[in-house]
């Protein structure tokens, strides 16, 4: 954490002469929302689906605000509804390529049919490249990783995603990511994918 806390305040500080002229930080998201938990030890397999509600707006030249709503469920009843609050920290590498950081805030509760709701905090960060392959197509991979607050649950893993520009201000957005337990061996292997409707204002 302290590591990623100076990364953010060197970018932040270094003066910035160059900007990716074709990549927006300003666009809200409608996305269709599946969620995979894969069976390790005791844990069973089991899939959410639903949708999910983003938003992100610059607030300076580098620096942008974020938030989501995500709301799905399981065949038996089983829901989870996620909320999330952060911010992202976006540089330059050259007219058409970023190195971004986000952390986001997440607010987790699972609603179960046959027991308690259990409510989860998570802190996720991601580093990614951002780069703009044309004029239509902007292309996104990194690095996340989800703590999960008062826990040894670490989740570690990969993320990639696609935006095809219809126009100047929809896009079609595809993203996925695929994270494993780096500490504990009887927790469940999670990977999402989304994809829908993306307005950028």
């Amino acid at each position: 954490m302290k590591l990623s806390i100076k990364t953010m305040l060197m970018i932040l500080i270094i003066p910035t002469s160059i900007n990716a002229e074709e990549i927006s930080y300003d666009y809200l998201d409608l996305l269709y929302w599946d969620h995979k938990l894969s069976a390790q030890g005791t844990v069973a397999d089991s899939t959410y689906d639903g949708y999910k509600v983003s938003v992100s707006k610059a607030i300076t030249k580098n620096i942008h605000f974020l938030a989501s709503y995500t709301d799905a469920d399981k065949t038996n009843g089983d829901a989870v509804v996620n909320k999330s609050m952060g911010f992202g920290i976006n540089y330059p590498i050259n007219k058409k390529t970023d190195f971004v950081f986000e952390y986001s805030h997440l607010n987790v509760v699972h609603s179960y049919v046959s027991s308690s709701n259990i409510k989860t905090l998570i802190n996720s960060m991601e580093s990614k490249i951002n780069h703009q392959l044309s004029d239509d197509i902007e292309l996104t991979a990194g690095l996340l990783s989800n703590n999960v607050a008062g826990s040894k649950i670490l989740y570690q893993g990969f993320s990639a995603g696609a935006k095809y520009n219809i126009n100047d201000n929809f896009a079609l957005k595809f993203r996925m990511h695929n994270l494993k337990d780096s500490k504990l061996t009887n927790t469940a292997d999670l990977s999402s994918t989304e994809m829908g409707l993306s307005y950028s204002f």
